[in-house]
């Protein structure tokens, strides 16, 4: 995680030190200009290597377009010392997906986005007819079926893949000299010694800048048990009610930490450089369709990234129920697309219809209805939400049904409609939610809208005051749970 050899006066930053990966943190490996473009470039083609996943991976975006990598930390810990606490009630072959992240980088604009999936979100799982935690695609199926599901359930095309094991995160943030945060409380995460292992043993006693060398910060990045000294006072432990959630929060922040010490650590220092692309080429795994002329290419791109402008999302969800006996995450299928469209291959984020929600019920009975007119409002650029069928299919004329407040939203989905659809306000649907049922009358989506006026009739009934167009707004990044930040003008590290 840090930068190589430079020329002078010219900083190297982030994918120089490419790929970002981790168990939850970056894996990052450092290539650098010059006189060490060469040696970079033998030593990281000796990184393991995926086979087989060309049939899966998403081969249709052209160089130099935004591309996506799927960013797994396994549940893996092959070469960890043996009195290690993650060894505690585990196997060391044991392959679960720890961390699920999506990077997303745009050469042209030098962005770069996380999308952090919980590993316990509730989702059909591809290849299987069910449904279960999304962590369970790995194990179950490989590479093949984690990246399907995430396709398949999101919409969100991968590119490639890259994964890392626990003894490689630990490696890599030693390979730094460490992790510099700062708590400005006591926190914990409970004894590992438990049989079920479900606590890191990750303890800060005294409150200040404190720099995690790679064991103590698996153990923080790990954390679903987390705890602050701040209830009465400062005198009794407040547990992280958000569980994954602020776990996730908490890596999101680790990953803009750890890169801003590689690069403090890393610039014009060739010996980690050889530390950090050795440990990418023991415990980091790449699919054989990026090549180390693509990583140096676009560790190019990005020579002046800076890691605070990293975007950091995480889909929002229904918080804890319980589903085949175990604890999951369900989606706000609804709240998550406008975060999911930034993941996609769209280019029209700009599009004012992105800020409408679409459902399509089939209530003709025709084959397939719901799904094809779900596709086509995707195509005009509304935000897709599901498609389903009617209990019945005899509804002889279309309706828009629409959240209370959202009749404009309605409007703009009824220009794309021929004849008269019928509109009924919907109080189990919220902000810019539209459901679109089909009757008998349906034909087809319109490809040009019709003018507004032809709806100025349903207008002019409403009496609500929120009937304005709708405008695309920036998509808000996520952040939950309890994350330890400096006092203002604190400066850690």
């Amino acid at each position: 995680m840090s930068d190589g050899p430079r020329r002078p006066r010219r900083r190297r930053t982030w994918p120089q030190r490419l790929l970002i990966s981790l168990n939850v943190v970056v894996v990052l490996i450092c290539f650098s200009s010059a006189a060490g473009l060469a040696y970079a470039f033998r030593q990281a083609s000796d990184v393991q290597r995926f086979g087989g996943l060309s049939s899966t991976l998403d081969d249709t975006v052209a160089k130099g377009e935004p591309q996506n990598y799927l960013l797994v930390g396994v549940d893996n810990s092959e070469g960890l010392d043996n009195k290690d606490p993650v060894l505690i009630g585990r196997s060391r072959t044991s392959l679960l997906s720890d961390t699920i992240m999506i990077l997303r980088v745009d050469p042209s604009t030098q962005q770069a986005s996380i999308l952090s999936l919980p590993r316990d979100l509730w989702v059909d799982i591809a290849d299987t007819g069910g449904k279960q935690r999304i962590n369970t695609a790995l194990p179950g199926g490989g590479p093949e079926r984690l990246i399907k599901t995430i396709q398949q359930d999101f919409g969100i095309p991968i590119n490639h893949y890259v994964q890392v094991n626990f003894h490689g995160f630990q490696s890599l943030v030693d390979a730094v000299g460490g992790v510099p945060i700062y708590f400005p409380w006591p926190a914990r995460d409970a004894d590992s010694t438990e049989a079920n292992n479900t606590h890191t043993g990750f303890e800060v006693d005294t409150p200040g800048c404190v720099t995690l060398d790679g064991t103590e910060a698996l153990a923080y990045a790990r954390s679903r048990h987390f705890q602050t000294k701040t209830g009465n006072g400062g005198k009794t432990w407040v547990t992280d009610s958000s569980s994954d959630l602020g776990r996730i929060a908490r890596q999101q922040q680790f990953i803009k930490l750890a890169l801003k010490r590689a690069i403090a650590k890393g610039v014009r220092n060739p010996f980690v450089l050889n530390q950090l692309i050795g440990v990418a080429q023991g415990n980091v795994i790449l699919d054989d369709n990026v090549t180390t002329k693509d990583l140096l290419d676009l560790g190019s791109q990005f020579k002046n990234f800076d890691p605070d402008s990293l975007k950091v999302y995480t889909p929002p969800s229904t918080g804890k129920v319980t589903s085949g006996g175990a604890d999951v995450l369900v989606l706000d299928n609804a709240a998550a697309q406008p975060i999911f469209d930034l993941f996609r291959a769209k280019g029209d984020t700009d599009n004012p219809l992105r800020a409408i929600q679409v459902d399509v019920t089939n209530g003709s009975g025709r084959t397939s209805q719901a799904q094809v007119v779900l596709k086509a409002f995707d195509d005009l650029g509304f935000t897709t939400v599901g498609s389903s069928d009617a209990s019945s299919f005899r509804n002889s004329k279309t309706t828009v049904r629409y959240a209370p407040g959202a009749e404009a939203a309605a409007v703009e989905v009824a220009r794309y409609l021929d004849g008269s659809p019928q509109f009924t306000v919907d109080k189990t649907l919220s902000g810019n939610s539209v459901l679109l049922v089909t009757g008998k009358d349906f034909t087809q989506l319109r490809t040009e809208a019709r003018p507004a006026s032809d709806f100025a009739g349903f207008m002019a009934t409403t009496t609500t005051t929120n009937s304005t167009s709708p405008t695309s707004t920036e998509v808000p990044t996520t952040q939950a749970g309890m994350v330890p930040e400096p006092p203002d003008g604190e400066v850690c590290g």
